[in-house]
């Protein structure tokens, strides 16, 4: 897509400035997850202060860094088959009542069938994206 022409800068650079964006990358998801969780349970306590936008916005840049970081230095990662996670039950517990709690002006069952329809959508998103390829 762009071909970048960088001056000579040795293997080792490269691989540091991976990890650290790796790590970046990793403490950005878990600050943006914890702020969207503390979001649903008290709205406003986050967005008032920093946008969630910029946070999200800010996730993107570091994995494009990354990213091009990566294809410098050939890193490349087979596919694996994806596992049962014993977590899972508990996260989607869990998206069931942030999703529950965003819709409290509607009436129950209205809000029970919106978000267990949201639910099987993010479902249908997961069997896509993870689908074991035969």
């Amino acid at each position: 897509m762009f071909n970048i022409n960088l001056p000579h800068i040795h293997k080792d650079t490269f691989i540091i400035a991976y990890k650290l964006l790796h790590d970046a990358l990793f403490l950005l998801l878990i600050s943006f997850v914890a702020m969207l969780i503390a979001e649903g349970l008290l709205p406003g306590i986050i967005s008032s202060h920093i946008s969630l936008l910029k946070i999200a916005l800010a996730i993107f840049l570091v994995l494009g860094f990354s990213i091009f970081v990566g294809k410098n230095i050939n890193i490349t990662y087979s596919q694996q088959a994806v596992k049962k996670n014993r977590l899972l039950p508990a996260l989607i517990f869990l998206a069931f009542l942030l999703i529950g709690n965003s819709l409290l002006k509607f009436a129950f069952w209205e809000n029970i069938i919106i978000t267990l329809v949201i639910l099987f959508l993010f479902f249908l998103f997961y069997q896509a994206i993870f689908e074991n390829e035969k």
